[in-house]
């Protein structure tokens, strides 16, 4: 079951750091600035080939990286493409021998299928800093970043004060007709706390939820009903959704709970990528600390996994929460409780 935790978009959306050839041309013989002497060894080998495509479920985790890759890494334009059915997209172009991407990046879910087929080549990051809880079949994949599961609540109607930290504070009555969740997160939020709670517990949780504190599920986007002040709070919500809100206007505030599920991001390079030591050379720099803390400024998506610097993750940390990974040895029964727990988001359970 693939799970990317992520809305599903419409379409694809493609990104370049719209720059001309003369431009290329005149920034080849510019040497790296400010990068380890593993990122400059990778750059000198990546400069012949003066690009590299990246593809990931959507543009906020990827749209920033063309113009702060540009200041250390001038020779090398960066491309991405941003869709949530990348992997359906990749494994349809290899089997038709069209290579057109070089680095992948999904949630680990989303990313099996891919794995499976023999489409990710191995590579040893730990020479780049990654650790070995960090790496993921045998260097085929190296964590990124988290999806953060997180409560959101509309500032102008609660204080911050008034949110509970444990996830069934949410069960009281006072909640009665002022919650909201999307659809497709809510099951998948489940899927986590299931792992430590047991599928029983998370079934009656969501079923009091829906019943009795009536609970509304909707497809559509659960800042409509934060808004205009219908619902308060937004069940199964994310700090990088929030940060995506707040970015668009609406303000929001997040809720460390006691238990924080996140779910895995990773990276890879793409078998038979056209531009392969550009891939290696993104992908070193995408796990180092400088692109790690511009991914939580920039898109609101923090490694709180290996980044100890990550604001987020001394947050965590500070609150005393459990956090419930998204890993090979768990996902599949996440993803097996996400199934049955759908059934109940959906009124058929």
């Amino acid at each position: 079951m693939q799970d990317n935790s992520v809305r599903p978009s419409r379409r694809a959306v493609i990104g370049t750091l719209a720059l001309g050839a003369p431009w290329i041309r005149s920034a080849s013989a510019q040497p790296a600035q400010g990068v380890s002497p593993q990122l400059a060894e990778l750059y000198e080998k990546a400069k012949p080939e003066g690009e590299v495509t990246i593809w990931a479920p959507g543009a906020p985790s990827v749209q920033w990286i063309p113009a702060e890759f540009a200041k250390r890494f001038p020779a090398v334009k960066v491309t991405w493409l941003g869709d949530q059915q990348a992997s359906s997209r990749l494994i349809a172009e290899q089997r038709a021998g069209r290579y057109a991407t070089d680095v992948w990046t999904f949630s680990l879910g989303g990313t099996l299928e891919v794995q499976k087929r023999g489409l990710l080549v191995k590579q040893d990051w730990r020479q780049y800093g990654a650790q070995d809880r960090d790496i993921f079949w045998d260097g085929e994949a190296v964590c990124n970043h988290n999806y953060v599961y997180a409560p959101l609540y509309a500032k102008a109607k609660l204080g911050e004060e008034q949110v509970p930290r444990q996830w069934d504070g949410l069960l009281d009555a006072r909640w009665n007709d002022k919650l909201v969740s999307d659809s497709f997160l809510l099951p998948r939020l489940g899927g986590y706390l299931a792992i430590d709670w047991g599928l029983e517990r998370t079934e009656k949780w969501i079923k009091t939820l829906i019943e009795q504190r009536k609970l509304l599920v909707t497809t559509s986007p659960v800042s409509n009903f934060l808004k205009t002040g219908e619902r308060q709070l937004a069940v199964a919500e994310s700090v990088s959704g929030g940060f995506l809100m707040n970015k668009d206007g609406l303000n929001v505030g997040y809720r460390i709970m006691e238990m924080v599920p996140a779910t895995q991001f990773v990276l890879g390079q793409v078998k038979q990528a056209p531009h392969p030591n550009a891939a290696r050379l993104l992908i070193a720099w995408l796990i180092s600390p400088e692109a790690k803390m511009l991914y939580e400024s920039l898109a609101g998506q923090a490694d709180i996994r290996a980044n100890s610097n990550s604001p987020l993750a001394k947050e965590i940390k500070a609150a005393g929460a459990k956090v419930i990974y998204e890993d090979v040895e768990t996902m599949n029964q996440r993803a097996e409780y996400y199934r049955k727990l759908m059934s109940i988001v959906r009124g058929q359970g």
